[in-house]
């Protein structure tokens, strides 16, 4: 009995075992803290499932020249962008973007142009995957200022694809025909439209931030079919349905190709580009006016 207490002292009179202790508290406080910071990201999780319960909500934002601020940007405004739940240009401030509302973070960026149009595209799915008052949005659609959007038979699009993700939580991203334009007859394009579901914005976010120096596939890309590429490596969902219903061209192209003309213009065509701002407005009357294809209240 002696000497087991002699040597329990010993033991505990050596510098190194009297830290054991704080040591044991220290890796318990941790474990503690972590299971807190776990307990809270679940909860937060919780709340922006939450807020995005019912239809799904829809956040449009353009990517707009300098340029373009009094042509078809306006046009924009006064034709689909009106119909949009939520509606931001991302442009650099000028003293021609003054009728724009504008995402007031990117009013100090250089001029969008084809070869930064994708880059600033990620930075603004980016700051508004981070940014709470942005959180209780299902889906993003990203257009450049000579796109034009029909809207009914974009909601229709969304609640179709909605279904889709909200049972299996899956990123899904709606890209149209550029990565198959380019394949099939390397056509590079840039901002062509594109609709993100607030679980691609995750992945995106997620990726962004590891994305490795030997591996920049974000940092580097520059036309369409290189983000999609990208964005193929994140398990990400692409065009989980028809490609052909966002159209990366204006209808003209499409019907001046002989290979191409016969997948023109269906009545379920989701978004193409305008050749001028004139057509904008001939599109919005001949959609929205006329009501041609849609019982769609928007």
């Amino acid at each position: 009995m002696w000497s087991y207490y002699q040597s329990y002292r010993y033991y505990y009179s050596r510098p190194i075992y009297r830290l054991v202790p704080l040591i044991v508290l220290f890796i318990c406080v941790g474990i503690l803290w972590l299971i807190v910071i776990i307990i809270l990201f679940i909860r937060i999780q919780d709340a922006n499932d939450v807020q995005r319960q019912g239809p799904p909500v829809i956040f449009c934002f353009v990517l707009s020249s300098n340029a373009r601020h009094l042509t078809s940007s306006i046009a924009i405004v006064y034709s689909w962008g009106k119909r949009c739940d939520r509606f931001y240009f991302v442009t650099r401030l000028q003293n021609t973007s003054i009728d724009l509302m504008m995402l007031e973070y990117f009013e100090n960026i250089t001029d969008i142009t084809p070869l930064t149009i994708n880059q600033q595209t990620l930075n603004a799915l980016i700051y508004l995957q981070r940014h709470s008052p942005y959180s209780s949005y299902h889906w993003f659609l990203r257009a450049s200022d000579d796109s034009f959007v029909v809207m009914p038979n974009l909601r229709r699009l969304v609640n179709q694809l909605h279904k889709q993700a909200k049972k299996k939580k899956d990123a899904i991203v709606h890209v149209g025909d550029v990565d198959e334009l380019y394949r099939s007859h390397q056509i590079k394009t840039t901002g062509s439209v594109m609709l993100f579901n607030h679980y691609a914005l995750d992945q995106l976010a997620l990726y962004e931030e590891t994305e490795i120096e030997k591996d920049k596939c974000l940092s580097d890309m520059m036309y369409d079919h290189e983000f999609v590429s990208c964005m193929k490596k994140f398990d990400i969902k692409i065009n989980p349905v028809d490609s052909n219903l966002i159209r990366s061209q204006n209808l003209s192209f499409y019907k001046m190709d002989k290979q191409l003309k016969d997948t023109c213009c269906s009545p379920e065509t989701v978004a193409f580009r305008a050749s001028n701002e004139t057509d904008m407005y001939k599109f919005d009357f001949f959609y929205h006016r006329l009501d041609a294809f849609s019982e769609i209240n928007v």
